[in-house]
């Protein structure tokens, strides 16, 4: 058995236990069969977005989009805009910029290609994930060394420069969805106020932000390290609106898309990259992120057990709806290269991991919780019935 097997094996366990206890009273079967697709939950894949950085010095391979000698080009003196394929190298963790440059608010403003995962716990918008952008050429100093875990420093002297782009790019991406777990977070232990959920949720709620803000701390060192400079967050894109919902039905199928789905499978798959993994550095992290996702899978797993016996038959059909609804996708990984020593899997590797987190705990977990007569209760929790 492989330490990632392993590992799905425990975390099953684990939340079949909670299930247990969470569920002591009878709960009325809800139906997981495939349906209909759906628009709800988060949808994985490619759109096109406005993504913005910074004008660069000009001489430093910058385009005219707007003199910046002009006070109403709205460019910092001196600078310019990156040239679209300057700009691929700036955000190299999009999948393509369509346009070259226009000036927005002192920035300069591309329409890109980017891949939205349902990985991990995203921050989600009409169905999008949302990130921020990264700071690398925005903002520098105090701020951009707060987003360094000191004392972590991968290997890089053995690897060719495309090898360390694709590594930075990929564990930039990371970093970012990690960033946007903090936002997700905390606007869940707001919707657990409002529905009136017990006190644990929500302190674990809280706990779980802290993680991803050491998680994001943890990416954004290697980014930075693979990218021979520091990388960092900018704003994050609230556009001044947080939708905090008291709808119980709401809050949970939003919990299970955002946990018990996508916290589940980034636990699996960041155990998966930690039975590859070789640089010490980068298995530190790793196995940091793993532990902690798994629990933060497990709280959302408990939440929903919580709302479905809380609210009811309406409750559990939004939570089963929410399970068919979802699609779960991996980012493409677009490097000839083998770069499992340093934590990436390519996208075979990770849809393969996708699956087996899937098929070994999120399918066996969701009818334990939406259809518990198919188990029985023993001493170690929840055991599927042999029949079924």
């Amino acid at each position: 058995m492989t330490s990632a097997q392993a590992f799905r094996q425990v975390l099953t366990r684990r939340i079949f236990a909670l299930l247990a206890v969470s569920l002591p009273l009878p709960v009325a079967a809800c139906s997981l069969l495939e349906s209909h697709s759906s628009t709800d939950g988060c949808q994985g894949g490619p759109r096109e977005i406005e993504w913005c950085i910074a004008a660069t010095p000009e001489g430093e391979g910058g385009v005219d989009a707007g003199d910046s000698s002009d006070p109403d080009s709205g460019l910092p003196p001196g600078t310019s805009c990156p040239s679209r394929e300057d700009a691929r190298s700036q955000i190299s963790y999009v999948d393509d910029v369509k346009t070259e440059a226009t000036v927005k608010d002192g920035g300069c403003c591309y329409t890109v290609v980017y891949t939205t995962i349902c990985e991990g716990r995203p921050y989600i918008v009409d169905t999008f994930a949302r990130t921020a952008v990264t700071a690398r050429a925005v903002r520098g100093g105090a701020f951009t060394k707060s987003y360094r875990a000191d004392g972590l420093s991968p290997c890089v002297d053995s690897l060719d420069p495309a090898a360390r782009a694709a590594l930075a790019a990929q564990w930039t991406r990371d970093a970012l969805y990690e960033h946007a777990s903090v936002a997700s977070f905390a606007r869940f232990a707001m919707e657990l106020l409002a529905v009136g959920a017990p006190a644990d949720l929500v302190e674990d709620a809280h706990r779980a932000g802290l993680d991803e803000m050491r998680h994001a701390r943890l990416c954004f060192t290697l980014a930075s390290a693979y990218a021979g400079e520091p990388v960092a967050p900018g704003r994050f894109p609230f556009d001044g609106n947080v939708e905090v919902s008291s709808d119980l039905a709401s809050v949970a199928a939003r919990a299970v898309t955002e946990g018990c789905i996508g916290e589940t499978l980034a636990a699996a798959i960041a155990a998966e990259q930690l039975a590859s993994a070789v640089d010490p550095a980068v298995r530190a992290a790793l196995a940091t992120i793993a532990e902690d996702e798994a629990r933060h899978a497990e709280l959302a797993w408990h939440f929903v057990a919580w709302a479905v016996r809380a609210g009811g038959h309406a409750v559990c059909e939004a939570v089963a709806e929410a399970f068919r609804a979802s699609s779960p996708s991996a980012p493409p990984v677009i490097f000839a290269g083998d770069l499992t020593a340093h934590g990436r899997l390519d996208s075979a590797q990770l849809d393969a991991a996708a699956a087996r987190a899937l098929d070994e705990i999120v399918r066996p977990c969701a009818r334990a919780l939406l259809a518990p007569s198919a188990f029985e209760r023993n001493a170690h929790g929840l055991e599927l019935r042999a029949s079924t």
